[in-house]
C-alpha cells in the first residue's frame, strides 16, 4: 500500500469515526426523550389500598409493603397473574409450590404485610388493561376512592393511562415506582437489549392503547 493509499484511508476512518460521533450526539437527546416520556410517577397522598400491577415479583412486592409499612394504606391489592400451564404442570409435579399470586402473597408476608391485609383477586388475567379494569371493579364495589398502582418505571406511562382512560371511573390512581433489578435507565436505554425491548414493548402497548386493540396486548 502507497503512503498516499494510507493516508486516503487514515482519512476515511477519522471521518466515519466523526460522522458516528456527530450522529450518536444528535440521536442521543431524542433517544432520552423516548426513554423518559414511559415515566410516570405521581405524588403520593393516603388511599384506600396500594395495588401491585402484576410482574416483577419480588421487586413491586417489595415497593408496596414499604408503602404500607409507611401507613400510604391499610390494605395490598394482588391480581391474579396468569399461570401459564407449563407453571401449572411444575406445580403438579412438585417442583414447583406455589403459582405467580400465591408467590406475591408469600413474598408480601415475607416483607411484613399481614394476610388480613391482602386483598387476592381470583379472576385470572392476561393483559393491564384487564387487570386494571378487575382492580377498578373490586374498588368501586369496596366504595374506594383512591389507590396507589405499584409497577415499573417503563410501564408506569401505559398503567396510567390504562387507569384514566380505561378503567378507572371516577376512582383516583397515583401511580408509585419500583425499582426492578438494576432499573430503567431512561437516559441510557438504547446501550442494552433488554431495556431496548422494553422500550419497543411498551411504545407497541401505547399504540394498542390509542387503536382500541390493547385488550389483545400484554
Amino acid at each position: 500500500m502507497t503512503r498516499r493509499a494510507r493516508l486516503r484511508l487514515v482519512v476515511a476512518g477519522l471521518t466515519a469515526a466523526a460522522l458516528v460521533i456527530l450522529a450518536v450526539a444528535v440521536v442521543q437527546p431524542a433517544l432520552r426523550l423516548v426513554g423518559r416520556g414511559l415515566v410516570v410517577e405521581d405524588t403520593l397522598a393516603a388511599s384506600d389500598a396500594v395495588v401491585i400491577v402484576a410482574g416483577g415479583i419480588p421487586d413491586r412486592e417489595a415497593a408496596a409493603a414499604a408503602l404500607y409499612r409507611r401507613g400510604w394504606a391499610p390494605l395490598v391489592v394482588l391480581s391474579n397473574n396468569f399461570t401459564p400451564d407449563r407453571v401449572r404442570e411444575l406445580i403438579t409435579l412438585g417442583a414447583r409450590r406455589l403459582d405467580y399470586q400465591g408467590e406475591s402473597r408469600l413474598v408480601l408476608e415475607k416483607y411484613g404485610v399481614p394476610a388480613e391485609a391482602i386483598v387476592a383477586l381470583s379472576v385470572p388475567v392476561k393483559t393491564t388493561e384487564a387487570e386494571l379494569k378487575l382492580v377498578a371493579d373490586a374498588a368501586r364495589a369496596r366504595g374506594w376512592r383512591r389507590v396507589i398502582l405499584v409497577t415499573s418505571p417503563q410501564h408506569s406511562r401505559r398503567v396510567k393511562l390504562v387507569w384514566t382512560r380505561e378503567a378507572a371511573g371516577g376512582i383516583e390512581g397515583l401511580v408509585s415506582l419500583a425499582k426492578e433489578g438494576d432499573d430503567f435507565p431512561a437516559d441510557g436505554w438504547w446501550w442494552k437489549r433488554r431495556d431496548a425491548e422494553a422500550v419497543l414493548h411498551e411504545y407497541l402497548g401505547l399504540a394498542a392503547i390509542y387503536l382500541g386493540i390493547s385488550k389483545y396486548v400484554d
